[in-house]
C-alpha cells in the first residue's frame, strides 16, 4: 500500500512539474502585444531611397500613475541607441547639416492615478493621458465626448460624434486605457517652422504594451524595435502588432550618438525646453492642453 501511495505521489509530481513547465513557458514568454497610433505622416514619408534627416530631443523617462516600487528603467542612453538603430532600419539618418525634422520623445509607465481628484463635469488629466495613449486623436475625442456627455459636462469636442454607446474601436479605447502600460512615444516637428517658433507637428507614434509584458528595461528598447516600421506611418485605427524581448534595435556602428544642442541647429533652447516640459507633462497626465 505504502508503495502504491509513493508511486501515485510521484506521478502527481511529475504531471504537477509538467504543468508547471507549461505554466511558466506561457509566463515567461518573450512574446507580447504592442499596441501603436500612427498619426500625421509627414508628406513625403522617409524611406531608404529618400532618407529624412533628423536631430532627436530625449523628453525623459515617465512614471505616472500609482507608484509601485520595484521598476528598472533602461537607462537613457539605452533608449537613445535604441531609437536611432530603429531609425536608421527604416530610413532616417542623424542629421550632418541642417535637419528637416525634429524628434522628441518620451518613455515609460503610464498607471491609474486613483489620488488625483476630478474636477466636477470634467475629465481627470491622468485619464486623458490614458486614453490619448491608446486612441487616435478623433477616437479619444470621441470617448472623451461620451463621458463628459454622460455627466453633462463642458468642453466637449464639437468636431467629433458623442456616442451614447461605446462600441466596436471606442470600447477597445476603454479597456486599453484601464490598464498600465510601458510606452514609448516619439513626435516628428517640421524643423524650419521651430526656427520661427512654430510647433508644426508633422508624425506622432505611440507605441505600448501591457505592463505585465516584462520589465521596462526590456521592454522599451523591444518596443523600438518593433515599432520603427510605423514612423512616419497614417493610420485611422489602432494596429495590435506582435513584439518579442528578445528583438530589440541594434546600435549602429560608428561615433556614439550624442544629443544635440538646440543652439547648434539655430534652435532656440529655451523654446525647446519648454515645448519638451509640456509634452512630458502632458503624456504623465499633469497638464492639458490648455496647461491646466
Amino acid at each position: 500500500m505504502k508503495t502504491r501511495t509513493y508511486l501515485a505521489l510521484g506521478l502527481f509530481a511529475l504531471c504537477a512539474a509538467g504543468f508547471a513547465s507549461q505554466a511558466a513557458a506561457g509566463v515567461f514568454s518573450n512574446d507580447f502585444r504592442m499596441l501603436v497610433v500612427a498619426e500625421q505622416p509627414n508628406a513625403a514619408t522617409a524611406s531608404q531611397d529618400n532618407p529624412a534627416s533628423y536631430i532627436a530631443f530625449d523628453g525623459g523617462y515617465i512614471e505616472a500613475g500609482d507608484p509601485i516600487a520595484g521598476e528598472t528603467p533602461p537607462t537613457a542612453d539605452q533608449v537613445r541607441q535604441s531609437l536611432r538603430a530603429a531609425l536608421a532600419e527604416h530610413g532616417f539618418q542623424p542629421a550632418s547639416g541642417t535637419p528637416s525634422i525634429v524628434l522628441t520623445y518620451h518613455w515609460g509607465i503610464l498607471r491609474v492615478d486613483h489620488y488625483q481628484i476630478r474636477a466636477p463635469y470634467g475629465i481627470k488629466t491622468n485619464l486623458r493621458a490614458r486614453i490619448e495613449l491608446v486612441s487616435t486623436e478623433q477616437l479619444g475625442a470621441e470617448v472623451e465626448n461620451h463621458i463628459l456627455g454622460r455627466e453633462k459636462g463642458s468642453g466637449m469636442n464639437e468636431d467629433v460624434s458623442t456616442p451614447k454607446i461605446l462600441a466596436g474601436p471606442l470600447e477597445t479605447v476603454v479597456q486599453d486605457s484601464r490598464q498600465p502600460r510601458i510606452f514609448v512615444v516619439v513626435t516628428a516637428y517640421d524643423y524650419q517652422a521651430l526656427v520661427h517658433h512654430e510647433t508644426k507637428v508633422l508624425w506622432r507614434t505611440k507605441l505600448s504594451t501591457l505592463e505585465s509584458s516584462g520589465d521596462a528595461q526590456e521592454v522599451i528598447p523591444a518596443l523600438l524595435a518593433a515599432g520603427g516600421s510605423y514612423f512616419g506611418k497614417n493610420f485611422p485605427n489602432m494596429q495590435d502588432v506582435e513584439g518579442s524581448l528578445s528583438k530589440t534595435a541594434q546600435p549602429t556602428s560608428g561615433t556614439a550618438y550624442v544629443q544635440p544642442s538646440p543652439d547648434s541647429y539655430q534652435l532656440d533652447k529655451p523654446f525647446i525646453d519648454g515645448l519638451l516640459k509640456r509634452e512630458h507633462q502632458k503624456i504623465s497626465g499633469l497638464m492639458d492642453d490648455d496647461h491646466s
